[in-house]
């Protein structure tokens, strides 16, 4: 492999490596709030992205934003009423069931919205020219790629900060770590863990709709939702910095895998990389020690 392959390798690993973190830290941030493997974050991806496209229809920045404004707005109040009204409900249940209701919940998800858009392929393209640049070294950067990462990166500051330093992390892990005690403070569970399942759709609408911009927004994207998740498990489930370093690990394994073989490589090395790690350090590189198994 020639060093200008190697660099344009990583610069596209880049790219993906912050798709896969903006999907990841939603896993992350559902897992931390309500101890559940959330699976709809693929299908938010999806349904998502496809709501975008029909809300836009083409014309200006102006609208291109308010398109996936009220994208992020829908699909984070169905997030959110998914959880208070039906996750809720089996939250006295092991949270195997709770994982197994939302791959079900994610199948209705996809069947739903092919019954609205239909199976085709739709696109997504930015509202002004794209344009590249040679970076010094030789590798391509475009600008709908520049603009997926600024945005990405910037999306995962804000809600870094957010779960973090704002009174609305202060709540959620006040819910997380002590369920009853904060049940007891006044706090109302429900309603502030469904905020963490919203906030984990917005971050997946973004993602979706980022992906789209590369290529057409069909079932496929949903796979790229999947394999989010192994990125969470390399940074640790409970860890929100975790999951950035494990959507990057994963890329640039993903990345070089296909370049040097191929795309179904690339996914079965990916997933060789997670077994290694999760062999090595089971609750990943920041994960806390695990307590309960699925």
């Amino acid at each position: 492999m020639s060093f200008e392959m190697a660099y344009q390798t990583l610069v596209n690993a880049a790219i993906l490596g912050v798709i896969y973190s903006l999907v990841a830290l939603g896993y992350v941030i559902v897992y931390r709030a309500s101890r559940v493997f959330n699976f709809l974050q693929a299908q938010f991806m999806y349904f998502g992205a496809l709501l975008f496209t029909t809300l836009w229809s083409g014309n200006g920045l102006a609208q291109f934003l308010l398109a996936l404004l009220l994208g992020i707005v829908v699909v984070g109040i169905g997030s959110w009423a998914i959880y208070v009204l039906i996750v809720q409900r089996t939250a006295a249940q092991p949270h195997w069931i709770q994982m197994l209701l939302t791959m079900f919940l994610g199948l209705a998800c996809v069947n739903i919205a092919q019954l609205i858009w239909a199976p085709t392929p739709r696109s997504i393209r930015l509202p002004m020219d794209d344009l590249s640049w040679r970076l010094p070294g030789g590798a391509v950067l475009t600008r709908t790629d520049f603009l997926i990462f600024v945005v990405g990166a910037v999306l995962s500051a804000v809600l870094y900060w957010l779960l973090t330093v704002s009174p609305l992390g202060v709540r959620l892990r006040a819910t997380a770590e002590n369920p009853t005690l904060a049940a007891y403070s006044g706090m109302r569970l429900g309603f502030w863990i469904g905020m963490a399942w919203a906030l984990a759709a917005v971050a997946a609408v973004v993602a979706g709709v980022s992906f789209g911009l590369r290529v057409p927004v069909d079932t496929s994207i949903t796979h790229i939702g999947l394999m989010a998740f192994p990125a969470a498990m390399i940074g640790g489930m409970d860890s929100i910095k975790g999951c950035f370093l494990g959507a990057m690990v994963l890329a640039l394994v993903q990345q070089f895998a296909t370049v040097t073989m191929d795309a179904q490589a690339g996914v079965a090395v990916g997933f060789a990389a997670v077994l290694i790690v999760l062999v090595v350090r089971p609750r990943g590189f920041f994960g806390a020690p695990i307590v309960d198994r699925v």
